[in-house]
């Protein structure tokens, strides 16, 4: 045996043997080390090998498995006291997990975190599921959250290999509502569940790790051409391993729950199943008014009806956006259906994948002030905004007459990260570039027209003119944008000089075709039949993009299409997903109000699953606690006919850092303000300190009374609907009325070094206080194109500004600001000020005469966790008690 021969072995022996032990030890580590020496002894035995080369085995598998290291959160909420039927022991040397385990080491070259992460979720979902050994009844639901384009797919694969492990028979996934999903998942599964040969007869997917034995065979009901018919009733026994993947459409549910029904009275079959329900927000929520005695809507009911065939059974719904499954009815039931679909028994939080990109990639949703790196998004002009808001019905198409200015510069942005990405050695990848500006067929049909006209006659020109006033556009793109995005980027970026780029052009522009994906054209995304050279694709389309289908290597969005509900506008955002190698390339041109609008959706998700960790902690189940959702002041969590059950709770502000980010345009806003701060200085007894090391001055008094800071607040005004100054002020009044929040120290910012030499000085009278320079905020914020919403500077609390008032020895070492905020005593709060220097493009565009006596007046509050009851402007369930 070759010494490399014995290092694969090393590794196998060792892989198989650490997932085995990891539920039998109380570390990963020490798991790993009875893994090591028992793949030591099988190597051994078959030559011997040098301590030192096992010794670099063994470091090499510490850092490829994350031996060690923090792994990614889960957020999981469910009956903390009911006994658990399952233990991971149960499936770690099982047939199918296993064989999907290796698939994804072995085949698909996943990382190990990231397999690590599938299996400690699923664990989580396995323990909230039935027993399905059993011989009584269970009844299981609840709802996965995912990423959008995170992975979900993998998740749910890994769930049911591990369910026909521990002995259910009958998985049915719903995938989604068009034929293109359903056959993409259905071609997944056959990969990596049920182990297929292909048309030579040779082993695909997870059985090229081995193939399946006579007691382990999983049959299918339904493949990729056929979805379920009436065909496939009655010649096989669902006794065995079964796998169905069928649309959320009438008629193949129909014929499903008729066939489940035939077979459970022919067979007096008793079986466990599992319902796995992909996009469980889509189609599958109830939107029936039960005041007016209606019926279940169509899909939900066939669901419920399909559920209540079997006496043993488990749905787990996967979704990036579950507002409408949170507010479903706990009460809904009826005779036929059984109870409704509420995820009443558990609610489970993906960690975030290695590589992934979601929202903290394209907004500042920890608003952080001293977040540098450049903005992805690009405000489209009101040249291009006026053609689509004139498109109001499909009859409008013909208005649609040439491509705009700014959708023309998408389609050279997009040329270009091809050609930079090819130079990065990633040629052959998937590129994509989405634009998406109507529901309507017949309007894509026309974009999608105009595009290919002028993409031709921009490839023309970069081909065979190189003096074109075309080519001079792009070279402008190229070094005003790409080269100075990809400059200020974090990460090592590989730049190219214009030359390479331009030779690397003229061949690009002959690999990209312009497809249109809806209904009306025969344009199909098949990644897969252009896996060798991989598919460079301007894909033109609507609904049929907004769900479900994976935009591979999507780089560039024309985005025009806005909605007032949350659901609906996370999943038209394709852009989510896995860039590397490529994230300082990708660029959304979208409008103002429409990256306004996802900005706050994406600090929505972010609180959304820290309540489901909270919920953890306390121990509670869906049904004991309403889960709470930040509301907003147009838009709303999913649409009105699944929102009957929402209701407004008071907010709590306990254990969140509140700042001022929107900022009027009008004179007296900043008047009104500064005048309500002047006052504040003037009732207060300030002196002038450092903190720790840093160069920036505060102006500290440590002993404010509330109620000094509430009549701050009700004088002083906010924008938008996060940090409001009103509600700030009632929820400190009812923190009062529990003992806590009486006692304050507010702090005035002053500019510190870096923001004088960047802006120069800008010295401020601030009533009986004179500071030598106002603070540098919204360097980096780009003028906005529309003069008549407020602005957003992003951010105005720089890391630890928040703790100035807390010992730095208890705040050493601890890395996570909720941890910080755990020590900020329940009696006491801090208010920062911060007078801004109205020298930055944002605040010079506006017309305020600003002075040394006017400056903006931005503000945070850090509030220290409550022990106020959280009955909680918040959407919560009305229905859970």
């Amino acid at each position: 045996m070759t010494g490399i021969d014995k290092k694969v072995l090393y590794e196998q022996t060792f892989s198989t043997n650490f997932y085995s032990l990891k539920s039998f030890f109380s570390t990963q580590k020490e798991a790993a080390d009875k893994a090591f020496e028992l793949a030591r002894m099988i190597v051994s035995s078959s030559g011997s090998v040098d301590e030192s080369i096992f010794e670099m085995w063994s470091l090499e598998m510490f850092a490829k498995y994350k031996i060690g290291e923090d792994i990614p959160k889960i957020y999981s909420m469910h009956d903390n006291n009911e006994k658990t039927w399952y233990s991971p022991e149960m499936v770690s040397s099982s047939f199918f997990w296993t064989r999907y385990r290796q698939y994804l080491s072995q085949i698909k070259g996943w990382p190990m975190e990231s397999i690590e992460a599938i299996d400690d979720t699923t664990n989580e979902i396995m323990k909230s599921l039935g027993n399905p050994k059993s011989l009584h009844p269970f009844d299981k639901r609840g709802i996965v959250l995912g990423f959008v384009q995170s992975g979900k797919t993998a998740n749910f694969t890994g769930l049911i290999n591990k369910a026909y492990d521990v002995g259910y028979k009958l998985v049915i996934v719903l995938s989604g509502i068009h034929n293109d999903l359903r056959a993409q998942t259905q071609i997944r599964l056959n990969q990596e569940v049920i182990g297929m040969m292909d048309k030579e007869g040779k082993p695909s997917g997870v059985a090229k790790i081995y193939t399946n034995d006579a007691d382990h065979i999983i049959t299918s009901w339904t493949t990729e051409e056929n979805d379920i018919s009436s065909q496939h009733g009655g010649i096989r026994n669902l006794n065995s391993p079964t796998l169905m993947v069928v649309k959320k459409n009438k008629t193949v549910l129909e014929s499903l729950r008729d066939q489940l029904i035939y077979h459970r009275n022919l067979y007096d079959l008793d079986i466990p199943v599992l319902i796995v329900d992909d996009e469980a927000d889509q189609a599958s929520v109830d939107t029936s008014d039960p005041n007016k005695n209606e019926d279940p809507k169509t899909i939900n009911r066939l669901i419920r009806q399909i559920l209540e065939v079997f006496n043993r059974k488990a749905y787990a719904g996967y979704t990036a956006t579950p507002f409408a499954n949170l507010l479903i009815s706990t009460e809904a039931k009826t005779d036929e259906e059984g109870q409704d679909l509420y995820p009443k028994d558990f609610l489970v939080g993906l960690p975030k994948p290695k590589g992934y990109c979601g929202p903290e990639e394209f907004f500042n949703v920890e608003e952080d002030a001293e977040d540098k790196r450049p903005s992805l998004i690009r405000h489209l002009s009101e040249e291009d905004t006026q053609i689509f808001t004139t498109i109001k019905k499909k009859t409008d198409a013909e208005k649609f007459e040439e491509v705009p200015p700014q959708m023309r510069e998408a389609i050279m942005a997009f040329l270009l990260t091809i050609a930079i990405r090819n130079l990065r050695g990633q040629r052959k990848n998937h590129n994509s570039m989405l634009i998406h500006t109507s529901r309507f067929k017949d309007v894509q049909s026309n974009v999608k027209d105009e595009v290919a006209r002028t993409f031709e006659a921009i490839s023309h020109q970069i081909q065979y003119n190189p003096k074109s006033k075309v080519l001079t556009e792009v070279k402008s793109l190229f070094e005003d944008d790409f080269q100075l995005t990809t400059k200020e980027w974090p990460g090592e970026n590989p730049m190219f000089i214009w030359g390479e780029v331009y030779e690397e052009l003229k061949r690009v522009v002959d690999l990209i075709q312009v497809f249109e994906i809806n209904g009306n054209s025969k344009d199909a995304l098949a990644y897969n039949q252009y896996k060798e050279n991989g598919l460079n694709v301007i894909a033109v389309g609507g609904d049929k993009l907004s769900r479900g289908l994976t935009l591979e290597g999507l780089s560039i969005t024309y985005y025009f299409r806005n909605t007032l509900m949350y659901d609906t506008l996370m999943q038209m955002g394709r852009w989510f997903g896995y860039r590397n190698g490529y994230m300082d390339l990708c660029r959304i041109y979208t409008s103002e109000e429409i990256a306004s609008n996802f900005e706050h959706l994406a600090i929505a998700m972010v609180e959304l699953r820290e309540e489901f960790d909270r919920l953890a902690q306390m121990g509670k189940t869906p049904s004991e606690y309403a889960v709470k959702m930040l509301s907003h002041p147009s838009m709303t969590l999913t649409s009105p006919l699944k929102m009957k059950n929402a209701i407004s709770s008071n907010i709590i502000y306990g254990g969140t850092l509140q700042q001022t980010r929107l900022f009027d345009t009008n004179e007296q806003f900043y008047r009104t303000n500064m005048q309500a701060t002047e006052k504040l200085v003037d009732n207060l007894s300030l002196s002038k300190t450092n903190f720790g090391k840093g160069k920036t001055s505060y102006y500290v008094d440590s002993n404010v009374k509330a109620e000094i800071v509430k009549d701050y607040l009700s004088n002083y005004e906010t924008r938008g609907d996060k940090a409001d100054s009103h509600l700030m002020m009632n929820y400190i009044q009812l923190a009062n009325e529990n003992r806590e929040l009486l006692n304050w120290t507010v702090a005035v910012v002053e500019g510190d070094p870096a923001d004088r030499s960047q802006l120069g000085e800008y010295p401020v009278n601030l009533g009986s206080l004179f500071l030598e320079s106002a603070v540098g905020r919204g360097k980096n914020v780009d003028v906005p194109i529309d003069k008549s919403n407020n602005i957003d500077i992003k951010a105005i609390v720089a890391p630890n500004q928040e703790f100035i008032d807390i010992d730095p020895d208890k705040i050493k070492g601890i890395r996570k600001r909720e941890e910080k905020r755990k020590l900020r005593p329940r009696e006491r709060g801090i208010l920062l000020i911060y007078p801004l220097n109205p020298n930055v493009d944002v605040f010079k565009s506006l017309d305020v005469p600003f002075s040394d006596n006017l400056v903006p007046i931005g503000l945070s509050i850090s509030f220290p966790f409550t022990d106020i009851d959280e009955t909680d402007v918040y959407q919560i369930n009305k229905t859970v008690q």
